[in-house]
């Protein structure tokens, strides 16, 4: 039995009962949808079976509900719900957070928040409905993580600095005491260039000792197109005085055809050490999308995704994304 219209039904209870701020307060409501058309061309022998070759249909892939709200210039907060078609229809917390601008432009964010991890390429990169970016992809670093953010600029505002102390958890019950620390520095040269550094640490309460990841992110945007390469390093000790590393990048671009058209193209590449060969995968990624209202987009997308220790996987989709 869905749980999705009862969760929905209290969320949005709740909602109205918060929907007369009080004076200088303002509350913000808003959703967003992905659904798709799509048709397995290619699948390896012992794909799952909601990944077999031929398979088609109609999936939800992602609903947002999100309330942002604003207690003061100093105090705001994200509340998000979502629903996927992993979740079986069931909502889950996406973002519970307050943020506290405590001095200027320096501020903590308490919460299930974005870790200082992939969101700033993510955002340069601008379709999350098309593919996840390639740390998310590799489960090299998680899209939320619960814990304490701080961020502000450094000097004149070039620079900026991002920290994060959290359950590395994501948003599951914490049982364990190992944690993980997240750094970022981002620079801004000009108006059109970000680049990025990143690194975290992680602790482990199973056959992992510790993960180190370092990455780095280089961004262009302009009125008419945007290009984007990102990258990473991550090592995972082992309890047996092993260890595992994986490298991977992305290299992708947006061009603006028209007011309404956008070509985009993505090309992933990355490399695990395991015991015996190393694995290796290939994923590409080509669309078009076309905006017929502001909040509506409609892209015709192909996917392949081609590893060394199996046969490749081949998507052909049409990916609606609707914002409200």
């Amino acid at each position: 039995m869905c749980r999705l219209p009862r969760v929905l039904g209290l969320f949005l209870f709740g909602l109205a009962a918060m929907a007369t701020p009080t004076f200088g307060q303002s509350i913000d409501l808003g959703g967003r949808s992905y659904v798709d058309y799509f048709y397995n061309i290619s699948a390896p022998d012992d794909a799952s079976p909601d990944a077999a070759e031929d398979l088609h249909g109609f999936q939800l892939r992602r609903l947002y509900l999100t309330t942002d709200f604003t207690l003061s210039e100093a105090f705001t907060g994200r509340a998000r719900l979502e629903a996927d078609g992993g979740t079986a229809g069931r909502a889950v917390v996406k973002d519970l957070s307050l943020r506290w601008a405590y001095s200027g432009k320096h501020s903590a964010t308490l919460g299930i928040t974005p870790p200082p991890a992939f969101g700033l390429a993510e955002d340069v990169w601008g379709y999350r409905t098309l593919a996840r970016m390639v740390m998310d992809r590799q489960d090299i670093a998680d899209s939320r993580d619960f814990g304490l953010r701080l961020d502000g600029p450094i000097a004149d505002g070039t620079v900026r600095y991002a920290v994060m102390f959290a359950n590395n958890g994501t948003v599951q019950p914490e049982t364990d005491k190992y944690k993980r620390v997240y750094g970022q520095l981002q620079v801004r040269p000009t108006d059109q260039l970000l680049l990025v550094l990143g690194a975290d640490r992680a602790g482990y309460n199973d056959e992992r000792d510790a993960a180190t990841r370092l990455s780095a992110f280089a961004g262009y945007s302009r009125e008419r197109f945007r290009i984007g390469l990102d990258g990473y390093w991550s090592r995972i000790a082992m309890t047996d005085g092993d260890s595992r590393t994986r490298v991977g990048a992305s290299l992708f671009g947006v061009l603006q055809l028209a007011s309404s058209w956008d070509l985009i193209a993505r090309l992933d590449r990355s490399r695990a050490t395991r015991p015996g060969p190393d694995r290796y995968e290939t994923f590409v990624l080509g669309a078009v999308a076309y905006r017929p209202h502001p909040n509506v987009v409609l892209t015709p997308n192909l996917r392949v995704s081609d590893p060394s220790d199996a046969a490749a996987e081949t998507t052909a989709r049409m990916t609606v994304e609707v914002s409200f």
